[in-house]
């Protein structure tokens, strides 16, 4: 958990779909436009299913589209994810 949160997904306990699904979405968060067939064509090959992408995709999205939100208004960082705030 602390690799993923840290951006260090290499060092991540991941299974090879689970970092397939984390490439992808580091992808659409980026720079979504660049996303081709074939970056979805190695999800399927992962063995996530086209709901289970497109589902990435929508959430993704979402989370783009609150933290705009929240940094267009000033919201100020939560910072749930800090160490002595995760549970187990």
């Amino acid at each position: 958990m602390e690799a993923i949160l840290e951006g260090k997904l290499e060092e991540a306990d991941l299974t090879p779909a689970e970092r397939a699904l984390m490439t992808y979405v580091e992808l659409i968060t980026n720079n979504a436009p660049r996303s081709t067939h074939a970056d979805v064509q190695k999800l399927r090959g992962a063995g996530w299913s086209e709901d289970q992408i497109a589902e990435a995709v929508y959430i993704t999205a979402m989370f783009a589209f609150f933290n705009r939100v929240a940094d267009a208004f000033g919201v100020p960082a939560q910072d749930y994810l800090s160490k002595g705030k995760m549970t187990p």
